[in-house]
């Protein structure tokens, strides 16, 4: 029987706030409260939870701002993700995908955002190359999958997320 490591509670800064969240093995998720005033969907409840592959500069979650019609559909950030003992820092950069049910494309987002943050400075030609073979690299390994043609995704959601999926994640 293999043993299953146990959660350890971290803090995730995203955008400078911190938030609570369990890190089990190389997968963690952290959960943060929809402000008022936003939408939220009907009955989804304003607490979010995003999963953080930890080795493939990847966010996700499925937004409970997306409309009903879109409900269990993922959005993935390409973050950058820098680990500091029980402190994980999280930087948005730029890319994103939605992919909602198998047999529907998914949508890769804001590739003119990423080459403006480059134009700018605000990132480096190393960090953009970094972004883009993550793109590529999320995209082969979870949604297209080399020689993959069949109805299913080849890892999406990623199975790796189990890990943290229901886990509770204590208040600070």
């Amino acid at each position: 029987m293999v043993e299953q490591a146990r959660p350890e509670r971290i803090t995730v800064l995203s955008g400078d706030l911190p938030y609570p969240g369990v890190r089990v093995g190389r997968v963690a998720a952290y959960e943060f409260d929809i402000p008022d005033g936003r939408y939220v969907r009907p009955d989804a409840g304003r607490r979010q939870r995003a999963f953080l592959l930890l080795d493939e500069s990847a966010q996700l979650n499925q937004p409970v701002v997306f409309k009903p019609e879109r409900a269990g559909w993922w959005y993935v950030d390409l973050v950058g993700i820098r680990e500091e003992g029980d402190t994980i820092h999280v930087v948005d950069h730029y890319v994103d995908f939605i992919v909602g049910p198998p047999g529907l494309p998914y949508r890769i987002l804001d590739l003119e955002e990423l080459g403006a943050a480059m134009i700018a400075g605000t990132l480096t030609p190393q960090q953009v190359a970094h972004v883009l073979a993550a793109t590529q690299a999320f995209a082969d390994r979870h949604l297209q999958g080399k020689r993959h043609h069949g109805p299913e995704w080849p890892d999406f959601p990623p199975a790796a997320l189990a890990a943290v999926r229901d886990i509770g994640i204590p208040s600070r």
